[in-house]
């Protein structure tokens, strides 16, 4: 069973704990390591470590060589810090956009990308005004009712859809939230045509979002900047002019990584 222990506000996974004691360990080395000198380091029983290396082993995320039966880090850790420096270097690039995208509108801006089948803020820039009420960096969102969401759909197939309304639903946040496939596949039909999606209190009550998608080099959408505020500012009548600022600047942000 995992179990977990208390540090500082929230709770531990010891055995998270414990992969992540082994892989600190291993970084400090200068040289592969054999089980003995690992357990030392560690503090850790040996059978202990042994399922623990065990289970990184199958992630790639440590190797051992098949003569000597030492250990050191694996490849997969390569992926995962280049997979980190390319999302910072994302949030370099993005940011001067985001304050000025947030500038022009007087509202919270923000960058978001796909993670797993949920969309997640990556950066942001709040508006100076009192309302806020925006998810933070970090908050999952759902696809189908969020304007974020619904520009990082226009990347999926209808068969990717269906795949994901099946296994997450689509659960009614509020009497506007999206609740069917046809209507989900037409409003991202929609976004797709006219370049921007709209949350219309779909989320949640008395907010609106509006986003543009942002292309890689091969004009596949990779992630998405919006803006989002209350329904007293980001009024109906004033969508169509609020949308093409952020298409423009979101246009700016896909050629900037262009070009990075």
């Amino acid at each position: 069973m995992i179990t977990t222990q208390s540090k500082g506000n929230g709770q531990v996974v010891r055995v998270v704990d414990k992969a992540f004691t082994t892989l600190q360990v291993l970084s400090q080395a200068d040289r592969d390591m054999d089980l003995a000198g690992l357990a030392e380091e560690t503090g850790m029983p040996k059978s202990t470590l042994v399922r623990l290396l065990h289970t990184m082993k199958l992630h790639n995320v440590v190797q051992q060589d098949s003569k000597t039966r030492r250990y050191r880090l694996g490849w997969a850790l390569m992926h995962l810090g280049k997979a980190a420096e390319h999302q910072f270097d994302l949030e370099r690039i993005v940011l001067p956009y985001l304050e000025q995208l947030s500038k022009e509108t007087s509202e919270t801006a923000s960058f978001a990308t796909l993670e797993g089948t949920r969309a997640v803020y990556l950066a942001q820039v709040l508006t100076n005004s009192i309302i806020r009420g925006v998810p933070p960096i970090g908050a999952e969102l759902a696809l189908h009712c969020t304007a974020v969401g619904k520009v990082l759909l226009t990347s999926f197939s209808d068969e990717q859809i269906e795949k994901l309304v099946a296994e997450h639903g689509l659960p009614r946040l509020t009497e506007n939230t999206i609740d069917n496939t046809e209507q989900l596949r037409r409003e991202v039909a929609l976004v797709a045509e006219r370049g921007y999606a709209l949350d219309n209190e779909e989320a949640e009550r008395g907010g609106r979002c509006i986003a543009a998608s942002i292309l890689d080099n091969t004009g596949q959408v990779i992630a998405a900047l919006s803006i989002t505020g209350p329904t007293s500012r980001i009024q109906l009548d004033r969508v169509d002019e609020y949308a093409e600022i952020v298409k423009r600047m979101a246009s700016r942000v896909t050629e900037a990584l262009k070009a990075s």
